[in-house]
């Protein structure tokens, strides 16, 4: 719930108070208690923050970067000692995972050097070099930045390209895509999410055609 940024309505937010309790009071799991040892967080004084930007990324880092079962696995052990050593470990991947999306960010910024993004209701980039694990932080950080609906492509198999995007609050995500979906019945092969985000997957010989397909949906729906 902290990490993905749910609504906290009155279930969630009950589940994450008693959760936090849970933690602060030492009865977490020793998975959770590495993270937090492994980000120099002290589990007494921990809140939703630190599960989202803490204990989150350092689990997700896994799955973007290596195997993410080494995630699950830092959670469902009972051995303070192999938590410990899967947190370390997680902890290096996101080191890793963070460098990694700088090195794109700086890519992403420098072609919209040559794009006035205030012509342009949506962003929509690829880049050959992109990591499919970062795509969504990059779009995050664009949207952001830009305060547009943004989707980063990185390269995938077979000639393929996997999309991440994240939103502003005037435009549901997952509904534009829906939009393009039905108008361009060929050119999305999937996709899924909510509002805030979403994923999909196109042709690469389909980009262009995309990112005009998405920018027009994108200015009738702003």
């Amino acid at each position: 719930t902290s990490a993905d940024v749910v609504k906290l309505d009155q279930n969630n937010r009950i589940l994450v108070q008693q959760g936090l309790q849970r933690i602060r009071a030492g009865r977490a799991c020793a998975g959770i208690n590495a993270l937090l040892q492994a980000a120099k967080k002290d589990p007494a004084r921990v809140s939703s923050v630190d599960l989202g930007f803490t204990v989150g990324p350092r689990l997700n880092a896994a799955g973007r970067l290596d195997d993410m079962s080494l995630g699950i696995d830092c959670l469902l052990t009972d051995d303070a000692s192999t938590a410990l050593q899967m947190a370390a470990r997680l902890d290096a991947l996101n080191r890793e995972r963070r460098s990694i999306e700088t090195d794109m960010q700086d890519s992403a910024l420098a072609a919209l050097e040559s794009v006035n993004p205030a012509g342009n209701h949506a962003l929509t980039l690829f880049d050959e070099t992109w990591h499919q694990g970062v795509i969504g932080i990059l779009a995050s950080r664009l949207k952001d930045k830009f305060h547009r609906p943004v989707i980063a492509f990185a390269r995938a198999n077979n000639d393929e390209l996997k999309g991440s995007g994240r939103s502003i609050a005037g435009l549901h995500l997952r509904d534009a895509l829906d939009m393009v979906s039905k108008r361009h019945p060929l050119l999305i092969k999937k996709f899924g999410g909510h509002a805030a985000a979403a994923g999909l997957s196109i042709a690469e010989a389909d980009f262009s055609e995309f990112a005009a397909a998405f920018e027009q949906v994108s200015s009738e729906l702003l």
